[in-house]
């Protein structure tokens, strides 16, 4: 009945099979779905896998059995795509598992670690593997169970807005299929079944979501648990994908001390395309701003699982508005062009170190919509007449529409236009901003607003223009001088009539009359008047410089000029000499400047004299020497707009005329380009002007710079004089260089030399040329080259460059002198026996050219420039000595020659006594020759003690026994009760008896 069932089931799904695979290319919404399944085992309802509705899904099983090895299974099912995918294309997989696996994978590297922090284990519960095919053969694959699983671009856990889970997988080769394999870990009981859940594999966009990602996830490096525990990570991440500007993901960090990082990616549908932007939205602490975070937050664009090919800071893509928002704690939309088709934006952080405070982000939205409108120029810094109406222009890219609102979020959407076509506002009698924003046809995402400005002018009015020059008659010997003034910006137009028809143009003649105008303040200067035609008026306009608004006709302001028929004529004499201290007094002390002159000619003693300067006049009387000295505003005379004094001196009948020149100073700086050590830390107080000179770092600062303030390298600098206007003395630009050599190198930062050499600071290793040396890394004593350079001192170099200045940095250099070291030499030295024993001395290993002198004695064996050893019987009763000096391959030569005195003396041997030492024993445990034996020595009392090679004690006793079998008995370079390793060894036997040592060699062989 069993085998019926089974076959039944085979058959059921091998019909589903065959007809599944007839299926056409099945597409919602532009989305193609995979629609063919190839493989399937142990899964219910594997239709809804292909159904192309994400709200139903295929069952995979999996069990643990219900006894060891019985019933136990995994599942799988494998989906295909109507057609093969290229590589890097982006598809995905939704599914959900019955473990909490997938909100933890979505952490791709930290998955590991947040399942630590919830308690649930990826290995040992449930897992699923995911296998990405080419027909039959896998061009990838991953495991939930592996270590980090999903953490590579190619294949990802993500999210969408709705906490749904999926897989996006780009690998870098073509492929038509995925394969999910559901099984149980290891760790879980008998018994049990997990579940994953397939709703359908697609790729291709939702037209819907127009320039909304789609997809999320997040990812980090250089975390730990504890960190994670402490807040790092990334929260709510489905809230920078769901479209509202309000809500945020939290891109944190906490508070940590340690190089680490932080980032969120979105992914989108499809790529984007030429004339598009990525928009960034998000909010940063201004603190974090103040400390330098900008820096450290990355933003990053890629195709699908390829390199990325744009990383910038965020710092780098502001302008100075929204780096002025993002310090107030504003919220900002950052663009973003990255020059290529992208589907996916990361936003990366990275951690400020040594900072106490959260170090945190809210990214509230990444989103695709066109570039910001362009204003076209006649759009910019718009200024019309009260009571017009203007026409507002501007483009987007070619199929993209503009939307024109009346406030910078939200408000009234006004006109709906395509690129180029104009928006007219309304008629306006106030200054108003409107605001444009470039959309996709048929998409409700849109870039961020562009403000557009309309000034709203005042029409002048006759009442606004004063005119200076006709107030009284004047004579026909000399020119009728009309001066305009107003309070409006602007220009001055000169009319015969009222209503503004018959122009009065420069250089105009009308019979014997000649009328000039002076283009820059409009002054009308007419000559060849008569009385026969007095008065005479004349009619002035004024065009606002701005909007070009003007007096309507009708409403223009009217000079009328008497004149009196007269030869009488004036020469005036004066030149007011200004300095600057009068400028710093004109403005900030004492205004009062007295104006002085004489006049010849047609003048008399009495006759009034008026100045007008800077539209203010200023009166007098001529005194006995036809002279006049009046008082004046200085600072009208400094904001003369034409540098001129007209004068009129009424005298009688008639005003005689003439001009006085007002000579302005300018302000001179002679070092345009000042030079500076960076090393001497310059400040503006170092700059190379005038006491009574302020420095500013723009033309039109209103605020000087402190004086303390740091000089910087290529910044220009403005001198000038606080509160005299700039239009008056304009400022000079300092530009600063600041020399800092490199800091210099070398080929190690720790050297060490050999005392024998000398060494001084002349003889550290850099890789430049005028290098000085310090005792200090900053500041300190010079050191003379010839200083002698001293063991474990630092040393500290800076390059010095033919101006004089030094690195900034200074190179630091650790010093050894190496004093090769002492040489020791261990051997017998007291009471060797004349003409008998063999006494081996021995030196330091692993040296050259060994040097061996024996004085008494005489060599036996070693003493060669290669050995470290010498072997000598001593012949000579006095002047004994051995020494020995050699070259150290590794590091520097002794200073001296080292000498061991040996005491010789008449010795009786031990063989007289029936003391026979044999010099060799082999302690293997062979039952021969096992022993260190000495003949006799029972019979006498005893101690004995052996020693290494490098005299280190190895053994001793007392009343020796023959029993030494080469184990040590003492600590030492081996531990007690260690074997020996085979090797010479050299003996000290004491017999108390005969008031001698036995001294010698015995061979240890193993």
């Amino acid at each position: 009945m069993t085998f019926v069932m089974d076959q039944s089931l085979l058959y059921s799904k091998k019909s589903l099979f065959l007809i599944l695979l007839v299926v056409s290319v099945f597409s919602v919404n532009g989305q193609t779905f995979a629609t063919n399944i190839i493989s399937e085992d142990e899964v219910d309802n594997s239709a809804n896998a292909i159904d192309g509705n994400l709200s139903t899904s295929a069952t995979v099983r999996a069990s643990t059995g219900i006894a060891l090895g019985i019933g136990a299974y995994a599942g799988h099912l494998e989906v295909e795509f109507p057609s093969t995918l290229p590589s890097n294309t982006t598809s995905y997989v939704k599914l959900d598992t019955e473990e909490d696996l997938l909100p933890l994978l979505l952490g791709g590297s930290l998955g590991g670690l947040l399942s630590d922090i919830v308690g649930v284990l990826l290995i040992g519960n449930q897992e699923f593997t995911v296998s990405i095919k080419n027909n039959a053969g896998t061009v990838m694959e991953e495991s939930s169970g592996n270590a980090n699983p999903f953490a590579t671009d190619m294949l990802r856990v993500v999210t969408n807005v709705d906490n749904d889970y999926f897989l996006a997988i780009a690998p870098d080769s073509d492929y038509n299929r995925v394969r999910l394999t559901n099984s149980i870990g290891s760790l879980i009981g008998l018994n049990n079944t997990r579940e994953l859940n397939l709703f359908g594999a697609f790729h291709g966009p939702d037209p819907a979501l127009c320039g909304t990602p789609t997809y999320t996830s997040f990812d980090g490096s250089g975390l730990t648990l504890d960190l994670l525990n402490l807040g790092a990570g990334v929260t709510n991440p489905h809230l920078a994908i769901d479209g509202d500007l309000g809500t945020s993901s939290l891109i944190g960090l906490g508070v940590l001390g340690v190089a680490a990082s932080i980032e969120q990616t979105v992914y989108f549908d499809t790529l984007s395309e030429a004339g598009e932007n990525f928009y960034i939205r998000l909010g940063v602490d201004p603190e974090l701003v103040q400390a330098g975070v900008l820096n450290n937050i990355e933003a990053i664009v890629q195709n699908g699982s390829q390199a990325p090919f744009f990383t910038e800071n965020i710092s780098s893509l502001l302008n100075v508005d929204l780096l002025g928002l993002l310090q107030g704690g504003e919220i900002v939309t950052i663009p973003l062009d990255p020059g290529a088709p992208a589907d996916r934006v990361t936003l990366r952080l990275s951690s400020l170190l040594n900072i106490s405070l959260d170090q945190n982000l809210n990214l509230f939205e990444i989103y695709r919509a066109p570039a910001m409108p362009e204003l076209n120029p006649d759009s910019q810094d718009v200024s019309i007449c009260d009571g017009s109406t203007v026409d507002l222009t501007a483009t987007t890219s070619v199929g993209n529409q503009l939307r024109w609102y009346d406030a910078e979020t939200g408000g009234n959407l006004l006109a709906t236009i395509n690129s180029g076509e104009a928006y007219t506002t309304p008629v306006l009698n106030t200054d108003t901003t409107y605001y444009v924003a470039a959309v996709e046809v048929g998409c409700p995402e849109e870039s961020p607003r562009v403000p557009v400005t309309v000034s709203v002018v005042d029409i002048p009015t006759a009442s606004d223009i004063t005119i200076i020059g006709d107030e009284n008659p004047i004579c026909s010997s000399n020119d009728v001088v009309l001066i305009p003034t107003s309070d409006v910006e602007g220009s001055y137009s000169w009319y015969f009539d009222a209503n503004a028809t018959n122009e009065i143009t420069d250089g105009q003649v009308v019979g014997s009359v000649t009328y000039n105008i002076d283009p820059d303040d409009g002054t009308l200067t007419i000559n060849g008047l008569n009385q026969a035609g007095s008065p005479y008026s004349y009619y002035v306009r004024i065009t606002e410089a701005t909007a070009g608004c003007e007096n309507a006709p009708g409403d223009l302001q009217v000079a009328s000029v008497v004149i009196v028929d007269s030869g009488a004529s004036v020469n005036i004499v004066s030149a007011p000499i200004i300095t600057l201290d009068n400028l710093i007094d004109f403005f900030l002390g004492t205004p009062t400047y007295a104006v002085t002159g004489s006049v010849t000619g047609d003048a008399n003693v009495g006759d009034v004299i008026t100045l007008t300067i800077n539209g203010q006049t200023y009166n007098g009387v001529l005194d006995a020497n036809l002279d006049f000295d009046i008082d004046v505003d200085g600072s009208d005379l400094a904001l003369d707009p034409d540098a001129a004094i007209e004068v009129f001196i009424n005298g009688g009948l008639c005003t005689l005329t003439g001009d006085i020149d007002i000579d302005i100073p300018v302000l001179i700086v002679d070092d345009l380009l000042q030079i500076f050590c960076a090393s001497d830390n310059p400040t503006l107080l170092d700059l190379e002007v005038d006491s009574n000179i302020s420095l500013f770092d723009s033309l039109d600062s209103v605020v000087e710079l402190d004086l303390g303030t740091p000089l910087v390298d290529g910044e220009v600098y403005f001198a000038g004089i606080l509160g005299v206007p700039i239009s008056v003395l304009a400022r000079v630009g300092i530009t600063v260089n600041i020399i800092n050599p490199p800091t210099p190198t070398t080929t190690s930062s720790t050297q060490t030399f050999c005392a024998s050499d000398e060494p001084t600071v002349g003889d550290l290793q850099v890789n430049e040329p005028n290098v000085v040396f310090y005792d200090s890394p900053n500041g300190g004593q010079e050191l003379d080259p010839s200083t002698t350079l001293v063991d474990g001192m630092n040393y500290y170099g800076a390059i010095r460059d033919s101006d004089g200045c030094e690195s900034t940095t200074r190179l630091q250099v650790a010093v050894t002198v190496d004093d090769g070291g002492p040489i020791t030499l261990t051997g017998q030295t007291e009471e060797a026996c004349l003409n008998g024993e063999e006494y081996t001395y021995t030196t330091e290993t692993g040296k050259q050219m060994y040097s061996w002198t024996v004085t008494g004695g005489s060599i036996v064996a070693g003493g060669t420039a290669t050995d470290d050893f010498v072997t000598v019987t001593w012949n000579s009763l006095q002047d004994t000595s051995i020494s020995v000096i050699y070259e150290n391959p590794a590091g520097c030569n002794p200073v001296e020659t080292f000498q061991l005195d040996v005491a010789v003396i008449n010795c009786v041997l031990g063989e007289e006594f029936c003391l026979r030492v044999y010099n060799e024993f082999s302690p293997n445990n062979d039952g021969f020759n096992d022993f260190f034996e000495i003949e006799c020595i029972e019979n006498y009392a005893n101690s004995i003690q052996v020693f290494s090679r490098n005299g280190n004690k190895v053994f001793e006793t007392v009343d020796y026994q023959n029993n030494w079998d080469g184990i040590a008995n003492v600590n030492g370079i081996l531990n007690k009760g260690e074997h020996l390793p085979s090797g010479t060894y050299y003996y000290v036997i004491n017999i108390p008896e005969l008031s001698r040592n036995l001294v010698g060699w015995i061979q240890l062989a193993r």
